[in-house]
C-alpha cells in the first residue's frame, strides 16, 4: 500500500503539467482563430493590405509561406513627403523586387492571379519614369481591372521636375481595365484611347496636355458609366466638352471654369462642385435623376436654374448649395417628380424658396441661418421638413428671438413632421417678455423633433416653450444631436 501511495504521488505532479500545457495550447488555438480561416477568407481580408504589410505575413507558418503570391492585389505606398533620392531608389527596389517574385510565383501557382494594382508616391522624381512604365506595363499584361496611380512631385530635390506622363502601355493595351483612378498625372492625346471595359473614371488633379485629350479619352471608353473630375487643369485657355452616350453618374469639382458644355443624354446623376452656373449648356441631359449644384448661381442664373431644374423630367432628388456667400436670395422650384429637396446655405444672406409645383415632394432639408423662409403654391400632408440652424455667434438675445420668431412664422408648409436641430436649448426657449406680446400659438404643427444638446434639468422648459409655439402638438421628441 505505501508503495502504492508513492507511485500516485509521483504522477499527480505530472498531470498537473499535462494539463496546464493543454490549457496553453488551447488558449493559443484561441488566439490564433484566423488561420481557422478558409484561404479565401484570408486573401479577401489580406487584399486590404499595403503589400510591405502582407509579406511578411509568409513568416508565419508553413500555410503562409506562399500565402501572399495568390493576394489578388498590389498596393505600394509611399506615403512621406519630399524622401531622399535614395530612399526613392530603395522603394523603387522593393516595387521591382516584389513583382519579379510575383512574375516567378504565377509559373508555379494557377491560382496567383492580379486584379488590383495601386501605386502611391508623394515623392516623384521624373528620372523614375521609365520604371512606373515598366510596373504598369506588368499590371496590363496580367490584366488587372483596376489601376490606382496617385503621385507627388518631390519639388525639393528637382526644380524642373514635370507630372509622370501616362504612357501608351496603359492607355493602348489596357482592354481588360473597369476602374483607372488618376492623380496628380499628365495625360496627353498621342496615342488612341482604348478602354473598352471601363466602367469607371476619377481623375484628380491631371494635367491635360492637349485640348482634345478629353474627348477623344470619352471616345475611347464606350462602357464609362462613372466619371469623376476633380480640380483638373488645361495646358491652354482651352475648354472642356464632356460628350457621352453611356455615362449615368458624373461629378464635376473644379476651381477654375473649364467646362463649357456636358453633352450626356443618359446622365442620371450630376453633381457640380465649383462650376459658374450660367456657363454650362446642359440642354440635352433629360434624364437626370439626382442633380447637385455647389457652386455660384447669381440673380442672372436663377432663371436658368429654374428652367434646368422644371425641364428634368426624371428629377428625384435635388440639392443646391451655396458655399461662396454670393448669389440669388429667391429660388423657385416646379418640378413633377421631386421627391427630395436639400438646399444649404451657411452664410448670413438671406434666403426665400417658393415651391410653386412640386406634387411628389417627400422632403425638404434645409441648413442655415434663420433668416429664410419658405411657401408651397399647393400644399402638401406628405412633405417632412429638417432644419439645421447654423447659429455662429451663440448670443440669444431680444434680436435672436425676434428672428427665431419670424423663422417660425415663415415656414409656411402643411408640414407631416418638423424636424429641428440647433446648437443649444437656450437658442429655443422663448423668455417670458416676448411670449406676452407675440400670439401664440405660431405654428400648428402636430409632430416635431428636436436635436439639440439638452441637459435633464431643462428639457421640461424646453418642452414648456415647445408646446408655447404650437399647442396642437401631438408627439413632441428631444433627443442629442447627431442622432436623426
Amino acid at each position: 500500500m505505501a508503495k502504492k501511495g508513492v507511485e500516485e504521488n509521483r504522477l499527480r505532479p505530472a498531470r498537473k503539467r499535462v494539463k496546464a500545457t493543454s490549457l496553453i495550447n488551447k488558449a493559443a488555438e484561441d488566439e490564433d482563430r484566423i488561420s481557422k480561416l478558409p484561404d479565401a477568407t484570408i486573401l479577401h481580408i489580406l487584399s486590404f493590405l499595403p503589400t510591405k504589410d502582407v509579406v511578411p505575413t509568409s513568416l508565419l507558418s508553413k500555410r503562409w509561406k506562399l500565402m501572399w503570391y495568390s493576394v489578388p492585389t498590389l498596393s505600394f505606398l509611399d506615403t512621406e513627403y519630399n524622401r531622399l533620392p535614395w530612399y526613392c531608389e530603395r522603394f523603387c527596389d522593393y516595387v521591382d523586387n516584389s513583382l519579379e517574385h510575383r512574375k516567378r510565383g504565377m509559373f508555379f501557382m494557377g491560382d496567383s492571379v492580379i486584379t488590383s494594382f495601386k501605386l502611391q508616391m508623394y515623392s516623384y522624381l521624373k528620372c523614375l519614369a521609365d520604371r512606373l512604365d515598366k510596373w504598369l506595363a506588368f499590371a496590363v499584361q496580367n490584366k488587372v481591372k483596376e489601376i490606382n496611380i496617385s503621385l507627388s512631385r518631390a519639388m525639393v530635390f528637382d526644380h524642373h521636375n514635370e507630372h509622370y506622363c501616362i504612357p501608351k502601355t496603359l492607355v493602348v493595351n489596357a482592354i481588360h481595365l473597369t476602374i483607372l483612378e488618376l492623380s496628380k498625372v499628365e495625360l496627353n492625346s498621342r496615342y488612341s484611347f482604348s478602354f473598352p471595359s471601363l466602367k469607371s473614371l476619377s481623375m484628380d488633379l491631371v494635367l491635360f496636355a492637349d485640348n482634345d485629350v478629353l474627348d477623344k479619352l470619352l471616345l475611347g471608353s464606350p462602357s464609362l458609366e462613372k466619371f469623376r473630375l476633380d480640380c483638373c487643369s488645361l495646358s491652354t485657355d482651352h475648354q472642356l466638352n464632356i460628350i457621352s452616350f453611356s455615362l449615368k453618374f458624373l461629378e464635376v469639382q473644379l476651381t477654375k471654369d473649364i467646362v463649357e458644355q456636358i453633352r450626356v443624354a443618359n446622365l442620371e446623376s450630376l453633381e457640380l462642385f465649383g462650376v459658374y452656373f450660367g456657363t454650362i449648356n446642359l440642354s440635352v441631359c433629360k434624364a437626370i435623376r439626382n442633380l447637385s449644384i455647389n457652386c455660384y448661381w447669381g440673380p442672372e442664373e436663377s432663371s436658368s436654374l429654374e428652367y434646368l431644374i422644371s425641364n428634368l423630367p426624371l428629377l428625384d432628388n435635388l440639392t443646391l448649395s451655396n458655399w461662396y456667400g454670393l448669389g440669388t436670395n429667391h429660388i423657385r422650384i416646379s418640378s413633377k417628380q421631386l421627391k427630395r429637396f436639400e438646399l444649404n446655405n451657411p452664410f448670413t444672406d438671406e434666403m426665400t424658396v417658393t415651391i410653386e409645383s412640386a406634387p411628389k415632394l417627400e422632403s425638404f432639408c434645409y441648413t442655415g441661418n434663420i433668416k429664410f423662409s419658405i411657401t408651397m403654391v399647393e400644399p402638401s400632408n406628405l412633405l417632412n421638413g429638417t432644419f439645421i440652424i447654423l447659429d455662429r455667434q451663440g448670443n440669444y438675445d431680444g434680436n435672436w428671438f425676434i428672428g427665431l420668431i419670424n423663422f417660425l412664422l415663415n415656414l409656411k408648409c402643411c408640414w407631416n413632421t418638423i424636424s429641428l436641430d440647433v446648437d443649444s436649448v437656450e437658442a429655443l426657449i422663448v423668455p417670458e417678455n416676448l411670449k406676452s406680446i407675440c400670439r401664440s400659438p405660431l405654428v400648428n404643427w402636430e409632430h416635431l423633433r428636436v436635436f439639440t444638446e439638452c441637459k435633464p434639468e431643462m428639457e421640461s422648459d424646453l418642452r414648456d416653450a415647445l408646446m408655447w409655439v404650437s399647442p396642437s402638438l401631438k408627439t413632441l421628441t428631444i433627443a442629442k444631436r447627431g442622432i436623426h
